[in-house]
């Protein structure tokens, strides 16, 4: 029986494929110290989040049976188990109390939190990637207006309503609340805070291996904007599309980019200051343990940024002209990989057809011998 069972929910784009992926890439050195981060793939922690929440049998296929799995593993480990997903910020109180229900150790549950000026233009971000059309602008107004469902809607980003929901199945000291720190801060400060709710000696962890998920500059998102309606086929698919426009063309091809940082309309930037309050004030109200500083959630002030609506033409020809040229490289590099491919295929394949011809020769003259 695991002696702890730290449960991490999010939120979504406050720093979760960076705790996760550092995590993932350091199990043995986690398990070592007494940590299990479970799992056969780092997804099965997804597709974990998608029971939980109740997602039908039928409805996750071949991934029925995840959850259980990683559950027997957290029910049979006898030190620290780890759980993470960001979509479990999502979960009711009624699902948060079944899931620490089934767990035998004792749950720990952990919320990151960003300010919601820095948060809301990388959620629209993600929206984006996969199967929203909104321009920042447009999904501002409806998400402000409690209109966007599912995982880039206000609920997954409310935080009074997310502490609220945990809050009914552990205790305010065993749920942690960790703000991402502001930028400029150290890179590794998120990972550090991490670990000191687990109270984990981070000696010797490779932060090389960790990649958080970055977000476009104004001009890249504008041009993915640009490029979205233009998509056939397949590419307009779940799998598909976060395989190849989220995964290769948006985070491979114009993440590294590097663009001006995304800003909001000054309307959208108030209301989402007076949220930020609203949360600060969820958190020290409840009384939860604090990793970080309160102050990190108060939005900075910022000289005007980038707004995708003010790319022009000419940036967007650029980012284009970037973006197309790291293709052609691509697609270079793949086809020389699958010439070399081809030629060793072939190489391999002539002494067997010559085999085959020595030995259809034998038979032939053995035939004629025996007549």
């Amino acid at each position: 029986m695991a002696r702890r069972v730290f449960v991490h929910v999010g939120l979504p784009k406050a720093g979760s494929t960076f705790l996760q992926t550092t995590m993932w890439q350091n199990r043995g050195l986690l398990r070592s110290r007494g940590f299990l981060y479970p799992g056969s793939k780092r997804m099965d922690h997804y597709h974990a989040s998608q029971a939980i929440r109740g997602t039908s049998r039928e409805a996750l296929g071949p991934h029925a049976d995840t959850w259980d799995e990683l559950r027997r593993e957290l029910n049979g480990f006898s030190g620290d188990g780890l759980l993470s997903h960001e979509f479990l910020s999502m979960t009711t109180g009624a699902q948060a109390q079944d899931l620490v229900a089934s767990l035998e150790g004792e749950v720990h549950v952990v919320v990151v939190l960003r300010d919601y000026v820095r948060q809301f233009p990388a959620v629209w971000q993600e929206a984006l990637k996969m199967n929203s059309d909104l321009s920042v602008d447009d999904y501002m107004d409806e998400v402000l207006a409690r209109r966007v469902r599912g995982a880039w809607g206000w609920r997954s980003q409310d935080v009074p309503t997310v502490l609220a929901e945990w809050s009914q199945a552990v205790p305010p000291h065993r749920l942690h609340v960790i703000t991402v720190p502001p930028p400029g801060a150290a890179r590794n400060l998120l990972w550090d805070r991490w670990t000191q709710v687990l109270g984990l000696d981070t000696t010797g962890f490779d932060m090389e291996t960790a990649h958080p998920n970055e977000s476009l500059g104004a001009p890249q998102a504008a041009l993915l904007q640009r490029v979205k309606p233009h998509l056939t086929g397949p590419l307009r698919k779940g799998p598909e599309r976060h395989r190849w426009v989220r995964g290769y063309f948006a985070h491979d091809v114009l993440v590294p980019q590097r663009g001006p940082r995304l800003g909001l309309r000054e309307d959208h930037r108030a209301a989402l200051a007076e949220a930020s309050a609203a949360a600060v004030a969820a958190v020290r109200d409840g009384g939860y343990p604090l990793a970080g500083d309160l102050d990190d959630l108060q939005p900075a002030d910022e000289p005007d940024l980038a707004r995708p609506s003010e790319v022009s033409d000419a940036e967007l020809v650029e980012v284009a002209a970037v973006a197309m040229e790291r293709m052609i490289r691509d697609v270079r590099r793949l086809t020389l990989a699958q010439q070399r491919l081809r030629r060793r295929a072939g190489a391999r394949s002539v002494p067997r057809r010559a085999a085959g011809l020595v030995s259809r020769a034998r038979h032939r003259f053995a035939g004629r011998g025996r007549r």
